[in-house]
């Protein structure tokens, strides 16, 4: 949440750059707590194909708007 904080407002890196790496960011972190919490790492392998994609879509998505 800092890095985000820090990329959007502080950072260097200006304008659609920006939207892609806080977007990355923050997919891998989404990521990251689904597979730990919601315990998808133990899950069968067509919950994890068919969750991964669906966020990845949601992500691109999120970023034509």
């Amino acid at each position: 949440m800092l890095f985000n904080f820090w990329l959007a407002e502080i950072s260097p890196i200006t304008g659609k750059w920006t939207l892609t790496v806080i977007l990355f960011v923050t997919l891998i972190k989404f990521l990251g707590v689904a597979f730990r919490f919601m315990d998808l790492k133990n899950a069968h392998k067509h919950w994890k194909i068919i969750f991964i994609v669906f966020i990845l879509l949601f992500s691109g998505l999120a970023g034509l708007i």
